[in-house]
């Protein structure tokens, strides 16, 4: 018998029947680690079962749901019972249980899907209700499992048409469940002690992050940006940042173009995975920037060290005093537009707030969360803004 630790409170959704389950609430409550062991244990029972893994965009699902997928798969001895595909980020039970792939982003293969039973969207707030009815479409017809979608997600914005739907509205034949850190039996301490802290450093980050509550994000820091198509193959001033991370904060990687005559700074690509190897995130880098110079967090020097190990051509960035602030006010004197595929980044700008009591009284300081490409992105533009003399110091 397979030895796996399943967090009780997720035993409900697993014998939910609705055609949506609803799996949302808080950081660190382990829905997505709950749900891809469902996903192993129903391939191995039942070969009838088809997922699809859906995402808003397609590259973000090989460092999130498929390569949890691959590590829990190897955790439990199970290799010699699935198939992975790292080409079209798949895995196969030899039973003939399949778990497929497909980010909204790439509308023809989402069009030539068929024959799914399953679908389960991660970060279910990144998506729009016009895809979710895509996505609803996919599943018909007669089935021995029958149909279910399920969605997981943080409630961020009390505005959000999932809200609606499934909270005010209510959908017929749906199942809600919410969780939060404190069901999670498996969490480490630390990570408590950091989402516990938030309801000193802000409460509405407090409510959204540790209690699983949907919220109203205001006093945001960052209101100059727009998501945008944009073509890159003309850029060529760019610069590269890196936040490291490993378990629960991610290594987080960004680039960008700027236009420094139209004020105008181009996030084009985005890397942001946890439990990245730095050897593994090297490959990356250089696949993206080749020789180009990235600016690091200075804080890690050994990371740095091993990125420069393997041939990428990393700096520490010199921060300096009262760099977050300054940072922040050099950003702010740009219009940033941001490719839809830079999910992660469009997440961080659309969160980013300058810190709350639990009065609503605002504080002059930023919420130290959910900032990692962020922090790369100040690191990043550290050079441009010390040249012109912004950040007062040369």
């Amino acid at each position: 018998m397979l030895n796996i630790g399943l967090n009780k409170v997720y035993k409900p959704a697993k014998r939910s029947k609705a055609r949506y389950r609803i799996i949302f609430g808080g950081s660190g409550s382990g829905k997505s680690h709950y749900i891809a062991q469902e996903i192993i244990l129903n391939m191995l029972d039942n070969g009838e079962y088809k997922y699809l893994g859906v995402r808003k965009t397609g590259r973000s699902i090989k460092y999130t749901m498929y390569d949890l997928l691959v590590k829990l798969v190897n955790e439990y001895g199970l290799s010699t019972y699935f198939i992975t595909n790292k080409t079209d980020l798949s895995l196969t039970c030899k039973n003939g249980a399949k778990f497929i792939s497909s980010g909204l982003d790439d509308t023809e293969k989402l069009k030539s899907i068929v024959g799914v039973n399953r679908i389960w969207v991660e970060e279910a707030n990144e998506i729009s209700e016009q895809d979710f009815e895509q996505l609803d479409l996919r599943i018909r017809g007669k089935n021995n499992l029958g149909y279910q979608i399920t969605m997981s997600f943080n409630p961020i914005s009390e505005l959000h048409w999932l809200k609606k739907m499934f909270f005010d509205v209510g959908m017929e034949d749906s199942y809600v469940l919410k969780t939060t850190y404190k069901d999670n039996a498996y969490i480490d301490d630390a990570y408590i002690r950091k989402l516990e802290g938030l309801i000193d450093r802000d409460y509405q980050y407090y409510r959204i992050y540790a209690m699983g509550e949907w919220g109203s994000l205001g006093n945001l820091v960052f209101t100059n940006w727009v998501k945008e198509e944009f073509d890159s193959t003309t850029f060529d001033n760019y610069y590269n940042g890196v936040d490291f991370g490993f378990s629960q904060d991610p290594f987080a990687f960004i680039r960008v173009h700027v236009d420094v005559m139209r004020k105008t700074i181009y996030i084009t690509e985005e890397l942001y995975q946890t439990e990245l190897h730095n050897d593994e995130a090297s490959e990356i880098l250089k696949q993206s920037i080749g020789r180009e110079i990235v600016m690091c967090d200075s804080a890690e020097p050994k990371s740095i060290a091993d990125l420069k190990r393997h041939d990428v051509n990393a700096k520490g960035a010199k921060k300096g005093k009262d760099s977050v602030s300054h940072g922040i006010k050099f950003i702010q004197g740009y219009k940033v537009i941001i490719h839809p595929s830079c999910v992660n980044a469009i997440k961080e700008f659309s969160t980013y707030k300058w810190r709350e009591d639990k009065d609503g009284n605002i504080l002059p300081k930023p919420v130290d969360m959910n900032n990692h490409l962020l922090d790369a992105l100040r690191y990043a533009l550290e050079p441009l803004s010390n040249e012109r003399g912004d950040w007062g110091w040369k």
